[in-house]
């Protein structure tokens, strides 16, 4: 009965604290995912408690709900914050970021379905930062 005590702790920390993610896809490379072989996918640590304060940088690589399909998580990086204008890979007219709002892209535009295909984003759709590379061996390490 004494495990079971830390049940409620563990599920704080694990919807709170940190946890884990399998990263799929190419839209991140070469950060994530860096072989082209789908078979081999990267795990990275997911710093929850780190959005808390809804702090975030230009660079931020994050985790966030996707504003086309809410049952997806997507890994993008933050390009642009509140205030900031942005030109579009694939429009003329600069976007200036609205409060509340951030532009993010993938790593490999060719590759990505992100703000120069869905506008900018809330916030708020933000999950976690990713902080960290665990697996594979050779390329563990802060993002």
């Amino acid at each position: 009965w004494t495990a079971i005590t830390w049940v409620p702790a563990v599920v704080f920390f694990v919807d709170h604290g940190f946890s884990y993610a399998l990263i799929s896809g190419r839209s991140m490379q070469p950060t994530f995912n860096p072989d082209s072989n789908q078979l081999k996918k990267d795990i990275v640590l997911l710093n929850k408690w780190g959005i808390t304060n809804h702090t975030f940088n230009r660079g931020d690589v994050v985790t966030l709900t996707s504003p086309i399909d809410p049952k997806c998580l997507i890994t993008k990086r933050i390009i642009a914050l509140p205030g900031d204008e942005v030109k579009p890979l694939r429009g003329k007219e600069s976007v200036k970021v609205p409060e509340g709002h951030c532009w993010v892209e993938g790593d490999e535009a060719f590759h990505s379905r992100d703000s120069n295909s869905f506008g900018t984003v809330p916030i708020g759709l933000i999950r976690a930062k990713v902080s960290y590379v665990l697996w594979p061996p050779s390329r563990i390490g802060p993002v």
